[in-house]
């Protein structure tokens, strides 16, 4: 499962790691973006980090969030919507996305001819963030595509003389 906003769909990459699915529930309360609970980003971009001087703590591989490109350019700005993305095992392939006008070179899980199973929205953008209604749309389309699935492929499918009685068909028998 992912977690992304419309601009990562549009970029093509995924910025956010990937979750289980008991931990996106856990991050969709605990986390202030994705609860909803703040309208804009951070304008620090961050805390500073205090490391200790001791070689064996783990701190030195703390990363400042100045050090994270797929942060940059967030800083103050208006909260995005976040969606909640299902895509197949085999579909996970960590990807590069180049700089460009849209934002810094990022890294993350490839998006591009992804085909997503499920996509649900967390949160809403700010009032004042940009406009996310076509990926509600795309959402609501991938939602009918899952109910027609189902409906094609569970018990109904026995009985119904518009679904194809071969699946690799892609006619519809005539009605009777």
């Amino acid at each position: 499962m992912l977690m992304i906003r419309p601009s990562d769909y549009q970029r093509g990459v995924a910025v956010e790691p990937a979750l289980h699915p008991e931990c996106a529930w856990y991050s969709r309360r605990a986390c202030v973006m994705l609860a909803g609970h703040v309208d804009r980003y951070n304008p620090c971009g961050g805390s500073p980090l205090n490391r200790c001087a001791d070689p064996r703590c783990r701190c030195r591989f703390w990363t400042s969030t100045e050090d994270n490109d797929a942060t940059q350019g967030r800083e103050g700005k208006p909260a995005e919507a976040w969606y909640e993305a299902w895509i197949r095992f085999d579909d996970y392939r960590v990807f590069t996305v180049p700089a460009d006008e849209s934002g810094p070179a990022a890294t993350g899980i490839a998006l591009r001819r992804v085909p997503l199973l499920r996509l649900r929205k967390v949160r809403d953008p700010a009032p004042d963030g940009r406009d996310t209604e076509w990926m509600d749309i795309l959402a609501k389309i991938v939602a009918a595509r899952k109910l027609w699935n189902n409906l094609a492929l569970g018990e109904f499918a026995d009985n119904n003389p518009w679904l194809p009685t071969d699946p690799a068909s892609s006619t519809a028998p005539s009605r009777r």
